[in-house]
């Protein structure tokens, strides 16, 4: 059996904030007790916990989560802790409803309740799965058998509580903040699977100071590695606890600290294709997903899903080594030791920092980041490695020497180079009788034969790679005259221009401005060089048939549009203002089908490729616009739908030309006795039953498909008065909201404002809409307030919600004192409905009224 020796302060109240005062010393037992018997009689230092009736050993599912709790504190910690099974223990773990509403648990003690964790009766604890309040309960009551105590408190050896901005559930469990700055009365805010998932770097920390740092934790070489669907961390390969038992969905939240104690190590992230922020630094946290970022209410979101452990005595081993990214545009920052950090695909930033590093930057467009100047570094290339080595040359050489290998462009502090400049002599294209060379960050002009040519200079000065932003040279021809033509791309927006320059390579005079690949002018200009310069398959002009259904085809050639005859010949090209249209000079949008109409004029349908939209021209016979016919409209737009006969082709894809070529309509949903259907573009609320119900209109006017962007009506249905609740969802938030309509589907007034699926209100219309619209398992409101020592939990509980606080067992007068029982967690006073009204007020006015219609 262990003993309770007092704790002294550390002068450091990121530590201190936690420390109770006592922890044990010896070999720490515990146990789940199944009997009264099991505990000493007289109950000393408690109070009738174990006499009370009721009493019963702790649900399965909590021992399994005390079982995880002490498995991570032996992780972290040299603590000798042994499995007492049902016996007595240091620590033993029960239920009773003498701990109701929820739990406490006593510090370190030599008396009988010291150390003991007792969970209440009135909550249903079975419920405990990895991230949730029950589970996270378990950890919180653990911490205080071990020692810990409130980190918003003062108190502890040193009187202090931890600081305000480490003062919540990102950085340790034993906050009563949910996020730093909130209320420690208004109760947690967490969504139901946004709690911390293990103990975090405050709470590692605390415990090492008390029962040292184990280094032989994951001592070997280990990869780390996260499920993006299910959360499920696996270590090496082997899947750890799943959060909320690997189900997905609203429990696909990573929300942990990791603590190594040695080895190599290596965050792995290639199987995720987010842009993931990743961050080695001790303390420091890494973005996966914003979807698997816990939500800590009131519009507050965690951080990050994974932090790393603080240093233990600023010892070394602990340091997370490696880095993968996946394939999205990755951000990537190392630590003070060699790190691997490898981008993977996307477009990726890197960051080595302090330490010899070894970057790779992989698939896209990457970059190494520095945060000295170029000059305070020497950077030399090795053809045989491809690699690049830099060396940092200021005092200390903070940025270390680096290994630097598939990465397009270093950026320093005060420029960005392109690798390519510093790689030696580099031939671009030689195609022709001029070779593009970049040599010593100079382009030169060289005979394709043999031999040097002129450097490409501007104003008599040589041109220097990288000077022009995103803009290089790409190809180069020497023409009549001497002179030479010579073509630049922009590498970020895809746009040419072509440069004449003298016989010295001089610029001139631009031939062309900075236009598209599409552009007729740089099509032309294509057989100068040789060279198929847009990538469209052809050198010079091709004809391109976009379409050829019905009179008319739609035919792209040297960056314009022509109305040929379907049947042969040549039609008018299309103009506006009497311009010819140029191709890529309008955005997004292009013509996709066009067709000749009585009176000799034509309808030419443009789609953007960005949003789906469509918008029809109609022009004269000479293909110069005159009007349009429709304004931007989405593809399920009624007026597009009736057009699409006059071009004889299904333009949105619905698989029908025009609204009676294919299903006449679409049905959303027939709960209760209202049908909600989509029909060209609109939305009828029919009857159930049967027959045709009133369109939805706004303003007298039918609402659009599509016309409101992300958000659409997922439910309807008629009430008393003749009227219909109409429930609308945003397709990228999630969030709802109600109107309520007029018997002709007008709308009147909205019954909610925009909020999210947990809210009180939109859960109390659910049965009017007999569905389960926010997917939670229920139709209707289910309990919603969990408490721990004036915190409520927002998730479905089971019973019923309290009627006021209960007080801590047997409190004790100052915590050095041995028999000191750490604070019951509880809830402030209040019934159902009011506890309900707060939590409505405090979780749920977070958006302002853009979707609102009065």
């Amino acid at each position: 059996m262990a003993t309770a020796v007092n704790v002294s302060a550390t002068n450091n109240a990121e530590i201190d904030g936690l420390l109770s005062g006592v922890k044990w010393s010896g070999t720490i037992t515990y146990s789940f007790p199944d009997a009264p018997s099991d505990y000493s009689n007289p109950y000393y230092g408690g109070g009738s916990e174990p006499t009370t009736s009721g009493f019963a050993s702790a649900p399965t599912q909590i021992q399994a989560a005390i079982n995880y709790a002490i498995g991570l504190i032996l992780g972290y910690t040299n603590a000798d802790i042994q499995y007492a099974g049902t016996n007595g223990a240091d620590i033993m773990v029960a239920q009773s409803p003498a701990a109701n509403p929820t739990a406490y648990a006593y510090y370190p003690g030599n008396y009988s309740s010291g150390g003991d964790v007792w969970f209440g009766t009135q909550y249903n604890f079975s419920l405990a799965k990895l991230g949730n309040y029950y589970f996270t309960t378990a950890l919180h009551e653990l911490g205080h058998a071990f020692g810990l105590k409130h980190s918003q408190e003062a108190g502890g050896p040193a009187n202090v509580a931890v600081p305000s901005a480490h003062d919540d559930s990102e950085y340790t469990v034993m906050s009563y903040r949910s996020y730093v700055g909130a209320s420690t009365t208004g109760g947690y805010t967490n969504e139901a699977y946004g709690y911390s998932q293990t103990y975090m770097a405050n709470d590692i920390l605390a415990l090492q100071t008390m029962y040292g740092a184990d280094y032989t934790t994951q001592s070997s070489n280990t990869v780390y590695t996260w499920n993006p669907t299910t959360g499920q961390e696996f270590v090496n390969g082997v899947g750890q606890l799943a959060p909320g038992g690997g189900a997905g969905g609203s429990a696909n939240r990573i929300y942990e600290t990791v603590w190594d104690g040695g080895g190599i190590d290596t965050y792995d992230l290639s199987n995720y294709t987010t842009n993931l922020s990743i961050n080695l630094n001790p303390g420091a946290s890494s973005v996966f997903s914003s979807v698997q970022l816990a939500y800590l209410g009131n519009g507050h979101y965690a951080s990050g899903n994974v932090y790393n452990a603080y240093l233990y005595n600023n010892d070394a081993r602990s340091y997370i080594d490696n880095a993968t990214g996946g394939s999205g545009n990755d951000t990537i920052v190392g630590n003070a030791i060699a790190n691997t950090l490898n981008g993977a695909g996307g477009n990726d930033r890197i960051t080595g920092g302090s330490g010899n590093d070894t970057i790779i930057g992989g698939a896209g467009t990457d970059t190494a980041v520095y945060a000295g100047n170029r000059a305070n570094y020497t950077v030399s290339y090795s053809a045989a490695t491809q690699s690049f080595t830099l060396v940092d040359l200021r005092s200390g050489s903070p940025d270390g020497t680096d290994t630097v290998a598939s990465v397009e462009y270093f950026q320093f502090a005060d420029q960005t180079v392109a690798t390519s400049t510093l790689m030696g002599p580099l031939t671009l294209e030689s195609v022709g009788t001029t070779a593009l060379v970049l040599d010593a960050q100079n382009y030169k002009l060289n005979p394709t034969a043999g031999g040097t040519g002129p450097i490409l200079k501007n104003g008599g000065a040589a041109i220097i790679a990288g000077n022009y932003g995103a803009w290089s040279p790409v190809a180069a021809e020497q023409v009549a005259g001497g002179g030479y033509d010579v073509a630049w791309k922009n590498a970020s927006t895809g746009y040419f221009s072509i440069w004449s320059t003298d016989s010295n390579g001089n610029f001139l005079s631009t031939l062309t401005p900075e236009v598209p690949g599409t552009d007729s002018r740089l099509i032309s200009l294509e057989t100068s060089f040789h060279q198929d310069l847009n990538g469209d398959g052809n050198i010079g002009a091709a004809l391109i048939t976009i379409e050829a259904q019905g009179t008319t085809s739609l035919v792209l050639s040297a960056g314009n549009y022509y109305l040929n005859p379907t049947a042969g010949g040549t039609g008018p090209i299309l103009k506006n203002g009497g311009a010819p249209i140029v191709a890529g000079n309008y955005g997004a949008w292009s013509p996709v089908a066009a067709e000749q109409v009585s009176g000799g004029g034509y309808d030419v349908a443009w789609k953007n490729v960005s949003t789906g939209y469509f918008s029809i021209w109609s022009t004269d016979s000479n293909g110069n616009f005159l009007s349009t016919l429709t304004p931007e409209v989405p593809g399920t737009d009624s007026r597009l739908i009736s057009l699409e006969t006059s071009f004889h082709q299904d333009l949105n894809g619905d698989g029908s030309v025009g609204a009676s070529g294919g299903p006449a309509s679409v049905t959303i949903e027939n709960a209760g006795s209202t049908s909600l259907v989509l029909s060209a573009g609109n939305y009828n609320l029919n009857p159930t039953a049967g027959g045709t119900g009133p369109v939805l209109k706004n303003g007298g006017a039918p609402v659009i498909a599509g016309n409101h962007g992300a958000w659409s009506p997922v439910a309807a249905e008629q009430v008393s008065g003749g009227g219909y609740d109409i429930a609308w969802k945003n397709a990228s938030t999630g969030y709802f909201s109600v109107w309520s309509t007029d018997s002709n589907g007008n709308f009147a007034s909205t019954l909610t404002p925009e909020v999210p699926g947990t809210d009180s209100r939109l859960k109390a219309l659910e049965p009017v809409f007999h569905q389960d619209l926010n997917g939670d398992g229920a139709v209707g409101a289910a309990p919603v307030a969990i408490v721990d020592g004036g915190f409520v939990f927002n998730q479905n509980a089971g019973g019923t919600t309290l009627s006021g606080p209960s007080e801590p067992p047997d409190p004790m007068p100052a915590p050095a004192d041995p028999q000191t029982a750490s604070e019951q967690w509880t809830q402030p006073a209040g019934h159902d409905d009011v506890v309900a009204d707060n939590l409505m007020d405090v979780l749920h006015n977070l958006h302002a009224s853009g979707f609102l219609l009065s």
